[in-house]
């Protein structure tokens, strides 16, 4: 009688988890740091992905790297996000780039002599005999920490660590755990030493913090991933180095989006999955055709590239849908 009575009876919609990327430019103050919490609390977005290391820098108190430029001193972005979170259900995930640690668009070096692209040029990516720009160029950002390099990996994972064992943070994210190309490695196998970061990040994160959320932002196409970054994310996922993966799925066409994110989720079948989207100004139905594509592939959420508070009409789409 139970199964006649729900014939024709459809099931329940599942709901899409929600989170924002949230660039560093957007918590310089106690109040946009509010106005960014309000604007997700109000719609019922619960999770914030914040760039607090954005160039080798610090978005919070650091003994370990110099506080970020236009910072102002005694201001600590990242404490006040953790409390205000806390405040109405909202979680912080601390979101760090990794191996790009440095670019200016008039090709300035950091002004800090502790700034490790100062104290330590040994530790950066050269192609041949300089290094890359601070500027950047046509397929790089500008300057990276070499992968290969120890003390740079050991100085990054030292970095994350403190980051974690010092805010009561949801997740941490990592951006940028990749090389530029792979032309900047010297062969194809140095993707080992990018993987070996991760590796022995679960290992430290998830001691300095139970139960930290560790994910990354990744290329969504496994294949170009691997040969055009050296980032083996598929082998991550499945050896439980990431709890959450964020596959960049920028793209216009929807259609390349669904491409996209089932390919990454073809990739990665166990584990959780938000689909990265661009927030394109004034396209609303872009927005919401693309987060439906992120369902029919079969990502648990969403998450949204990036947090504007002049584009809160994005804001209520994406959170609708």
């Amino acid at each position: 009688m139970l199964g006649r009575g729900l014939q024709g009876v459809r099931p329940l919609r599942k709901v899409m988890e929600k989170a924002l990327w949230v660039v560093r430019d957007r918590i310089v103050s106690r109040s946009a740091i509010d106005d960014l919490v309000a604007d997700a609390t109000v719609r019922g977005i619960h999770d914030l992905v914040v760039q607090i290391r954005g160039r080798g820098d610090a978005y919070y108190a650091s003994a370990l790297e110099p506080l970020a430029e236009g910072l102002a001193a005694g201001f600590d972005p990242l404490a006040h996000l953790v409390r205000a979170g806390a405040a109405v259900g909202v979680r912080i995930h601390a979101w760090a780039n990794v191996f790009f640690v440095w670019s200016h668009p008039q090709g300035a070096l950091p002004r800090s002599p502790v700034h490790l692209v100062n104290a330590h040029p040994d530790w950066l990516l050269r192609l041949g005999a300089g290094q890359l720009a601070p500027r950047g160029g046509a397929d790089f950002e500008g300057v990276y920490v070499d992968p290969r390099s120890e003390p740079a990996r050991e100085h990054t994972l030292a970095v994350f660590s403190d980051i974690v064992s010092r805010y009561r943070v949801e997740g941490f994210h990592y951006d940028y755990v990749r090389y530029p190309r792979a032309t900047s490695a010297s062969s194809a196998d140095d993707h080992s030493a990018v993987t070996a970061l991760v590796a022995e990040g679960a290992k430290r994160l998830r001691e300095a913090r139970a139960g930290i959320v560790i994910s990354a932002a990744v290329l969504p196409d496994p294949v170009v991933a691997r040969d055009r970054v050296l980032q083996r994310w598929p082998e991550w996922a499945r050896e439980r180095y990431l709890d959450l993966v964020c596959p960049m799925a920028y793209h216009r066409d929807t259609v390349e989006v669904a491409r996209l994110l089932g390919a990454a989720r073809a990739a990665a079948p166990d584990t959780r999955m938000w689909g990265g989207l661009m927030a394109y100004p004034g396209e609303r139905a872009l927005v919401r055709a693309q987060v439906r594509a992120a369902a029919e592939a079969g990502c648990e959420g969403a998450i949204l590239f990036a947090y504007d508070g002049a584009q809160r009409d994005l804001l209520d789409v994406f959170a609708a849908t």
